[in-house]
């Protein structure tokens, strides 16, 4: 039986926080081409936003505990009893913050990687994938490694095989490892296992209703069978069984962004799109509601579920949004953004609140350090490696012309 549970952040126990999403465009190529869907960019930002929020302005007060372990520190007061009055009027809302976050970044990236599989080959896809996520994370996963260190590693973490094998999401639960705990891996490890179904279904996924419905399927058949094998207890099989249960509620979501997708360009009829829809969201419910793994409130899951209702219509209505300079910068810095905050956040806001500064500044400093390293690691890191990679995957997605012209 799978009896691991996700690093908490989140407001509701091991509640996801955040996850990555690709640029937004009918292509990965690092400009900003006309052809890309300003709609969808612009709500990578919002989630963005709204995950820095729900992290900073909530979870750190209301859920204290969780918090503090991030920061490697004891708890300031126990549960909420500390909170500020904003943080409990942002907590008593209808919807969760968080769910909100990961919800417009499952649903993102499941609609850009439809346009993947269609633009590349599976070589092609690999290295681009590979490239957009890895690099990207170990830079981030380095930072929280040097803000451990940097209040003296009270758990002995860092040690090197530890930090070696975190780099990679879901290495270390394959190898049964105790990584030091970043609060955010899990949701990458969910968008490795969901390129793991692209590489199997490929473009039938973008083409033939029943490739994602056998993909629902096996996400339903995966998360009953798995976690009751009788050498589930045993590495490296428990840590993939983890890694595959972890992911099976939130590949159905991912997978109604490619429908979206594959319909926005006409490789789905409208009745498909209306019958799939429904049922891979009956799916994610139910499957999230039974997960052994992740455990969250029907909140959360009502939030899933409005997020995933308010996509599908801005996917259809939301044809002539346009840029705005705002929106596309934290879109730009979404994804490192996800990968830093965390920890760093959490540990400048537990300095910051222990010494006695206000609420409201402690967020402001905090929220301004976390975007500024997460720029610097866009600029660094994220966007020369992606253009490198969205280069490579482009050429080995070219045929190539047969050496024998009479072949052809």
């Amino acid at each position: 039986m799978v009896t691991q549970a996700p690093d908490a952040v989140g407001a509701a126990g091991p509640a996801p926080s955040s996850g990555p999403a690709a640029t937004v465009a009918t292509g990965e190529g690092p400009g900003r081409a006309s052809t890309r869907v300003e709609w969808a960019n612009a709500l990578r930002g919002i989630a963005a936003l709204s995950v820095l929020v729900a992290h900073y302005a909530v979870s750190f007060f209301t859920a204290q505990e969780g918090a503090a372990s991030l920061a490697r520190r004891p708890p300031l007061y126990a549960g909420a009893e500390g909170a500020p009055w904003f943080a409990r009027a942002l907590q008593a809302m209808p919807i969760e913050l968080a769910a909100l976050g990961v919800g417009l970044f499952f649903l993102i990236s499941g609609y850009v990687i439809a346009i993947s599989l269609d633009r590349y080959s599976r070589r092609g896809f690999v290295v681009g994938r590979t490239l957009r996520i890895l690099p990207t994370y170990a830079a981030g996963f380095l930072v929280t490694c040097a803000v451990v260190w940097a209040v003296s590693d009270p758990n002995g973490e860092l040690t090197p095989w530890a930090v070696l094998a975190g780099m990679v999401p879901g290495l270390a639960n394959v190898l049964g490892v105790a990584a030091p705990a970043d609060g955010i891996v899990w949701t990458l490890i969910v968008e490795g296992v969901f390129y793991g179904v692209c590489l199997v279904a490929y473009r039938s996924l973008t083409r033939k209703w029943y490739a994602v419905v056998l993909a629902a399927l096996a996400c339903v058949a995966l998360q009953l069978a798995l976690p009751h094998l009788p050498w589930s207890s045993h590495v490296p099989v428990a840590g993939l069984i983890f890694v595959v249960v972890l992911a099976c509620p939130f590949l159905p979501v991912m997978l109604i962004g490619v429908v979206l997708s594959a319909y926005r360009r006409g490789q789905m009829g409208r009745t498909t799109v209306i019958a799939l829809v429904p049922v891979l969201t009956v799916v994610h419910t139910v499957l999230l509601a039974r997960n052994p793994i992740v455990r969250v409130d029907g909140e959360y899951r009502l939030t899933f579920i409005l997020t995933i209702a308010a996509f599908c219509v801005l996917s259809v209505a939301a044809g002539g949004w346009r840029a705005h300079p705002v929106t596309d910068f934290f879109a730009d810095i979404s994804y490192p953004l996800y990968v830093v905050h965390a920890v760093l956040g959490y540990v400048l806001l537990y300095a910051l609140t222990a010494a006695g500064v206000r609420s409201p500044v402690a967020i402001t400093a905090t929220s301004a350090a976390a975007i500024a390293t997460a720029w610097l690691l866009h600029l660094c890191v994220e966007r020369p490696t992606h253009r490198f990679g969205a280069r490579w995957a482009r050429r080995l997605s070219v045929p190539r012309a047969p050496a024998d012209p009479a072949a052809s």
